[in-house]
């Protein structure tokens, strides 16, 4: 990590971010299909209390730490103790971290840096066991920014990286920077995740990426994808997303980053919740690390295990207020355990503003948002009785349910449950769903077109006695609920009510079936999606984006709207 173009804020008092549940419960016992209650937006859900003293009185910044055969190897950027890139060793997690070599000198994990890098940039170190071997991912300068490179190592903490060349430089003129491997337990696949920007001048704003590995774990073996970006206007404490590392705990992928300015005491750690390695991930609410007593702008940390598997947190913090090395301040290392048993609940703010964009589902319940949609969670990691087949957002977009085929209710953020088909015997399968204008209520939608309506949601009509060419899908409702479309596969549509027709695609030849649909805010419009992602906009309804030239793991089954 090095000085970056930000916009530092007044220093924060520490604070610990409470924790609010987001729990499960049954919604039809006949069916077994559950859905997620949630009481709006809510902050990180996790327990920690910063370490009032350093494990190693010294300097020792971005530090990763890993635990093998007894001794905890703490790996941060060089220093005069450790040039390029510094190891220090301890046979506790808490405290008793030293140089390697027993002198104040030579405990070095990279003594002889590739030729390409120039001289004295190396920093983020990212260790991890895989391919049989031991990675050391880090970042360097080469051609005025900063690129990624892979050191290997059969035995901790020496490695050797005989590279002609960077792994990665990312975009012209922006650089990458904190690497850190992860290794998903669900599937044992490693995956890579950096920040872009390296703080040399460009304007873009910072992004936390991911791409999957090689069996090497040393080369990218995918395309890198996004999942993060910085929201300055909503979360003003953010500013940039230093040393992103994800971990997979209590069935939860949480992402752990920094924001603000290092070189300042409002720099902090924050953490929030993935889909999955490759996102989409939802913004925190607030940082959970923040300035405290004699450690002035924590952060650069990363998340480890002890030789119990219990989870900690090291980190660096600046020892004087002044916070930079120009007035003498170096950077602690600090280590304190911190309790993820609980996972942690999805942060999940209205967007600021107007809501736009829209969010898909997939038929395990993944949840992709585009626009300013917030993420709010889903049921990807959660075993149901039946497919998702559509998702409808609340009326400012801070929330959004799902429904399984047999009427099974999930409810994310700020929705509420206001009923279910879970526990009856239905004629034709749920397909889609909609909610009403003031979040009173929802309609769901039967593949025969039949209507079943809950809450405040009033009937307007229905095709279940009609002969269909092809069946209904999807439904979206009017702002006023005084209306609603019914979308069948071919994009054949059937309004009721106040709605009004816009257009279809009855008519023409899709690549993919339609599977769903939803409504601009106005009501003077409407998009349609297929099961590959593709997006057919009608009316006000402009395009935004679509998966239709991604590899996705499940189909697309529904879509929602602002």
């Amino acid at each position: 990590m090095r000085a970056r173009s930000v916009t530092p804020f007044a220093p924060a008092v520490a604070t610990l971010a409470c924790a609010l549940t987001c729990g499960l419960a049954v919604v039809a016992p006949a069916s077994g299909v559950e859905h997620a209650s949630s009481a709006g937006a809510v902050g990180a859900h996790v327990a920690f209390v910063p370490s009032p003293s350093p494990a190693f009185a010294g300097d020792a910044g971005d530090p990763d730490v890993v635990y093998s055969g007894g001794t905890y190897y703490a790996f941060t950027t060089g220093t005069p103790l450790g040039n390029n890139i510094q190891a220090l060793v301890s046979s506790s997690p808490s405290s008793g971290y030293g140089s390697y070599t027993g002198h104040p000198y030579g405990s070095t994990a990279l003594p002889s840096p590739p030729g390409w890098e120039q001289a004295n940039t190396q920093t983020s170190p990212g260790v991890f066991f895989y391919g049989g071997h031991w990675v050391m991912w880090y970042d360097a300068f080469s051609g005025g920014h900063g690129c990624l490179s892979a050191a290997t190592t059969s035995t901790l903490p020496v490695f050797s990286d005989t590279s002609g060349g960077p792994n990665y430089c990312g975009a012209p003129g922006l650089g990458v920077l904190d690497p850190s491997p992860f290794v998903d337990p669900n599937s044992g696949t490693a995956y890579l995740l950096w920040k872009s920007n390296d703080g040399q001048g460009s304007a873009a704003p910072s992004q936390i990426w991911s791409v999957r590995l090689d069996a090497s774990g040393t080369a990218f073996a995918g395309s890198p994808t996004v999942l993060l970006t910085v929201d300055q206007p909503l979360l003003p404490w953010e500013t940039t997303t230093d040393d992103p590392q994800m971990v997979f705990a209590s069935g939860a992928y949480d992402l752990l980053f920094s924001g603000g300015d290092f070189q300042s005491a409002s720099y902090n750690e924050a953490l929030t919740t993935c889909a999955g390695p490759l996102g989409p991930c939802s913004q925190p609410l607030a940082p959970f690390l923040t300035t405290y007593g004699t450690a002035y702008g924590p952060g650069g940390g990363a998340l480890f295990q002890d030789a119990n598997g219990a989870w900690w947190l090291g980190y660096a913090a600046w020892n004087l207020p002044c916070t930079n090395y120009g007035c003498g301040a170096v950077r602690y290392l600090y280590t304190a355990p911190i309790d993820l048993s609980n996972g942690l609940s999805v942060p999940c703010n209205p967007p600021l503003g107007t809501p736009v964009g829209y969010r898909f589902t997939a038929s395990d319940g993944g949840v992709f948002t585009y626009g300013n949609q917030p993420f709010c969670g889903s049921t990807g990691a959660i075993h149901i009785n039946q497919p998702v087949v559509g998702i409808a957002n609340t009326a400012n977009a801070g929330g959004y349910w799902t429904v399984a085929r047999d009427g099974g209710i999930f409810s994310f953020g700020n929705a509420q449950f206001f009923g279910s088909t879970g526990a009856l015997h239905l004629n034709a399968p749920i397909v889609g769903m909609a909610p009403t204008h003031d979040d009173g209520g929802y309609w769901f939608v039967g593949s025969d077109g039949g209507i079943f309506n809950y809450g405040d949601a009033a009937f307007f009509g229905s095709t279940g006695a009609l002969r269909l060419n092809r069946p209904v899908v999807g439904m979206a409702a009017t702002p006023d609920g005084g209306g609603y479309w019914l979308v069948a596969s071919d994009g054949g549509i059937f309004n009721y009510g106040d709605a009004k027709f816009y257009g279809s695609t009855g008519a023409l030849h899709l690549n993919a079936p339609i599977v769903g649909m939803a409504a601009t805010p106005d009501g003077g419009g409407y998009w349609l999606v297929a099961s590959d992602g593709g997006i057919f906009s009608y009316g006000d309804a402009p395009f935004y984006g679509s998966t239709g030239s991604i590899h996705l793991n499940a189909p697309i089954v529904g879509m929602s709207g602002p």
